[in-house]
């Protein structure tokens, strides 16, 4: 078993048993359970797959298998979240006043030209095929070898930001009233985003952003490996950082503390590898 298969394992499974722990309705534990169960037999599946097929046929699906499975912990997660806290909500856009007042930025008053507006919505767009071209990246650099290292500081990065998600309850500052948003020029690619969210989001931030944590995690490993790539990765991790902000997709709060786990859980992985 590669070490990102046993990650994957073991968190679906510790999610299965947490969702018995936790209050929540029958059909919802069920249905953690469902997903924890198709997920490890997917992953079963592809380990044992070279007794029935080519090794190399079953080695590059098992280099590809993380990618869908990403999906099924975070609707995992959105299982847990049955409403928001009021609170909680208070408090990060708090933190995203006091940070937008250190840095001298008033949001409402600050107008996104259509260019701007068009690039950043484009870089949020990215979030969802980034993961998946740092892999074909490695295929194309000829390091496929390293997929397994990839896949380590990526799902320890993003499955961090799932854990502590259900603690942090919130919905995001795009659908709040009263929360200072910047004024953005209105566009297809923007639209396309608000679509795709409502209908396969879990209509709740992770906190962490996982998606700001796993596209600097996977930016990072391949600086390390392939700098020059590495580069172009690095810059749309940010840009997606910058565009999750400024389009109300996440808080400033979720996004620091997405680089802060990305940049940990790399360098705390540097030793094994």
């Amino acid at each position: 078993m590669r070490v990102a298969e046993w990650i994957q394992i073991v968190f679906f499974s510790i999610l299965a048993l947490a969702a018995w722990r936790h209050p929540l309705a029958r059909r919802r534990r069920l249905r953690v359970t469902a997903f924890a169960t198709l997920a490890i037999a997917a992953i079963l599946a592809t380990r044992f797959m070279s007794y029935f097929a080519p090794p190399l046929f079953s080695s590059v699906v098992r280099d590809w298998v993380p990618a869908a499975l990403l999906l099924v912990a975070y609707w995992q997660i959105g299982e847990f979240f049955t409403e928001p806290e009021q609170s909680v909500q208070a408090r990060l856009a708090a933190f995203d006043l006091s940070f937008f007042r250190a840095v001298h930025i008033q949001p409402a008053k600050t107008l996104i030209g259509p260019l701007r507006a068009l690039y950043l919505e484009l870089a949020y767009l990215m979030v969802y095929p980034l993961i998946p071209l740092g892999v074909a990246a490695l295929y194309i650099a000829g390091m496929r070898h390293n997929s397994d290292y990839y896949w380590v500081v990526v799902l320890l990065a993003t499955y961090t930001c799932f854990a502590v998600t259900p603690f942090v309850p919130a919905l995001p500052p795009r659908v709040l009233t009263g929360y200072d948003m910047f004024e953005i020029s209105p566009n297809r690619v923007r639209a396309l985003n608000r679509w795709v969210l409502r209908r396969a989001s879990i209509q709740a931030i992770t906190f962490p952003s996982a998606h700001v944590a796993s596209s600097t995690a996977a930016a990072l490993v391949l600086l390390r490996l392939e700098p020059r790539v590495g580069l172009i990765f690095l810059w749309m991790a940010l840009s997606i950082a910058v565009a999750t902000v400024v389009g109300g997709y996440h808080y400033a709060a979720d996004v620091l503390f997405a680089l802060l786990v990305a940049v940990l859980v790399f360098v705390g992985t540097l030793w094994f590898w």
